[in-house]
């Protein structure tokens, strides 16, 4: 819980402007310190019923979105192998500095191993016409005080793992700080969004044109699941990739979408 939720530590200036705007405290970052909320971090915030450029940009994108003919995809994965996977990497980067290893991170590296594999997905929709691209990136889903951004993991099909936990980092460092330069906004196909740190069960995710799918991922907890003609419980990751229908058809899709899951079954496989 940041520091200015519950106890609301704020200036007498900031209190005074927050009042005249009609600015909930709950949803200003205070940067002074302790999380301290100052005049300049509720200037910073648009006026209570006032669009930001943000809200406003992501209302054009969910427009553009509904107008997409799209179909969802789903698959559940026994997340065994891929939560063993994780702990032995995190032991054996105990001593080193640096980012750690998130399922988030096997889940991008998953996707874009998945992208280089099944080059069909690898495309876009753009000026009515299909675009073979010829680079794998992933967009990474990234939640902000108000709204959310995609920016980019670029050649993420290449990059060694440590690797790419730095950049993963790295983006949504920058994105969060209001500093991503252009080149982290590049077209690319596909993209992921991670509510794994939340107590969402299921969930589908919109186009974020002109990319051609979306993966949506949630929880990581016990579930019944049949392994070698037995139900047990097995820590499941569930699954559902959103697709641009113009662009892809359902065989295709699903081949693209069980690679994936591949991937993350057997997480020690390179797959380049």
């Amino acid at each position: 819980m940041r520091a200015n939720q519950g106890c609301q530590i704020a200036s007498p200036r900031a209190r005074r402007v927050m009042r005249e705007r009609g600015i909930d405290p709950s949803r200003v970052r205070g940067t002074g310190p302790g999380g301290r909320i100052v005049e300049a971090d509720v200037l910073r915030m648009p006026p209570a019923g006032t669009l930001s450029p943000m809200r406003r940009a992501i209302a054009r994108i969910t427009t553009a979105s509904a107008a997409v003919p799209q179909f969802t995809l789903r698959a559940e994965v026994d997340a065994t192998e891929l939560l063993a996977f994780r702990a032995m990497m995190l032991e054996h980067w105990a001593a080193e500095s640096g980012p750690r290893l998130s399922i988030g991170d096997l889940l991008l590296r998953a996707q874009a191993l998945a992208l280089r594999t099944s080059p069909r997905a690898n495309r876009i929709w753009k000026e009515d016409t299909i675009i073979a691209l010829p680079d794998v990136g992933v967009g990474l889903v990234v939640s902000l005080d108000d709204g959310l951004i995609v920016p980019v993991i670029r050649d993420a099909d290449r990059l060694e793992l440590k690797e790419l936990v730095r950049q993963r980092t790295e983006v949504v460092r920058a994105a969060r700080e209001g500093r991503l330069r252009g080149e982290a906004m590049t077209a690319v196909a596909s993209s992921l969004s991670n509510l794994g740190h939340s107590r969402v069960d299921d969930f589908s995710a919109i186009l974020y044109p002109p990319q051609s799918s979306m993966l949506a991922v949630w929880r990581i907890v016990p579930r019944p699941f049949v392994v070698d003609g037995q139900v047990c419980a097995r820590p499941t990751l569930r699954l559902s990739l959103t697709v641009d229908h113009r662009v892809l058809d359902g065989a295709p899709a699903a081949e693209f979408l069980g690679r994936i899951v591949e991937y993350l079954s057997e997480p020690g496989v390179d797959g380049r």
